[in-house]
């Protein structure tokens, strides 16, 4: 796909998209790493050559053991200058012992590892990236056992592809899904965009402080806009009433969760990913973010430790957003009354480090509050 060619919204979404995917690839790496273990005799590393969206430059190198890093201003970054890709794109396969006066190979290798192959990823016959299976250096290995390996490497590549496919299934399945609440109405649209805002970057800051890598706030910033999705089963007579709820239409607006937890489930099932380890997260931001950690939330009445961390997240975000802004039934609280409310329930119904971290990155906050306010959001 051609980036030039996306709009804005859709620039934001494929650049979430391949940082999700760039986070991904280390725990994707692992297991393949383990099998190479049981298969070389001085096995090194595995290491993704990951390439930009056209597929012309280098983006980054990720490795089995989590290290990333990106080309130097004085680094060879254009695919097209590497013989060894050029030839591994070309003819589909791998190629033996790629050599390290390749600058791409040897900036890969550094001083420690010798290759031993290049595979290329290809995903719907547009190149990925490159696989790049090494050694210690100076190891040696014998003939035999680089022949096996050229044998069954390809279904390390196989199943590694296979793997960002599942991510891009999730991807696009959440995508769909937040478009069609975005056509719901006008105002939870709005707060969709908005609460993904403050949510991306109060995960942010709590990640940053629990020891959690970016893929944590990248998940949050994706699920954040449908942690609402239940209220596209809601009739517009509740939905859209000018002022308060009275009980039986209370009730029937607390459904909006249990509808969206049971949309989620059927996302799950008719996308077919039981399998992929982040729908969890997803399942959480939407089926429990109106339960407080006192146990007075709803509709299971969760408390303490059973709320996770990324449902606090986007609940503390909700109730901001939600106090912030003009609804049916409601004006719109200062800003300031509405810092002051979460800190009185701060400790209480909820997370307390979430509530200081929000008020924490005030500043910001507002911003994003200005932002939308500007653009009509």
């Amino acid at each position: 796909m051609d980036p030039r060619r996306l709009s804005p919204i859709d620039h934001i979404d494929h650049a979430l998209l391949d940082a999700f995917v760039q986070n991904a690839l280390p725990a994707l790496l692992e297991p393949l790493q383990r099998k190479l273990i049981e298969r070389l005799p001085h096995p090194c590393r595995l290491a993704v050559i990951w390439f930009d969206d056209g597929g012309t430059r280098i983006a980054a190198s990720i490795d089995s053991m989590g290290q990333r890093k990106t080309p130097g201003e004085n680094d060879t970054s254009h695919v097209s200058d590497s013989a060894t890709l050029r030839q591994c794109l070309t003819k589909g396969h791998p190629i033996r012992t790629p050599s390290l006066s390749d600058p791409i190979i040897r900036w890969v290798a550094e001083d420690t590892c010798e290759p031993l192959l290049c595979l290329p990823l290809m995903r719907s016959g547009e190149p990925l990236g490159a696989l790049i299976v090494m050694q210690r250096a100076g190891s040696g290995t014998p003939a035999a056992r680089l022949a096996e390996l050229v044998c069954w490497a390809p279904l390390m590549a196989d199943i590694l592809v296979h793997e960002i496919d599942a991510i891009h299934g999730l991807f696009g399945a959440v995508r769909f899904a937040r478009d069609f609440t975005l056509m719901r109405d006008t105002e939870t649209g709005q707060h969709q965009l908005r609460i993904g805002g403050y949510a991306g970057l109060l995960a942010r800051v709590m990640g940053q402080a629990h020891g959690l890598d970016e893929s944590f706030s990248q998940e949050i910033a994706l699920y954040a806009p449908l942690h609402d999705i239940g209220k596209i089963g809601i009739p517009d007579e509740i939905l859209l009433k000018p002022g308060k709820f009275d009980d039986a239409e209370r009730e029937r607006m607390k459904m909006h969760v249990t509808n969206g937890a049971a949309l989620i489930d059927r996302l799950v099932e008719d996308f077919c990913l039981e399998h992929n380890p982040r729908i969890k997260a997803l399942r959480a931001v939407v089926a429990w973010h109106h339960e407080y950690l006192d146990g007075s939330g709803y509709p299971e009445g969760r408390a303490g430790d059973d709320i996770p961390l990324e449902t606090r997240v986007i609940t503390v975000s909700d109730i901001f957003d939600a106090l912030t802004n003009v609804r049916a039934y409601k004006q719109r609280w200062s800003l300031d009354e509405a810092f002051d409310l979460l800190s009185s329930m701060a400790g209480k119904q909820l997370d307390k480090e979430c509530v200081h971290a929000f008020i924490s990155e005030r500043k910001q906050i507002t911003n994003i509050w200005q932002h939308y306010a500007t653009n009509g959001a």
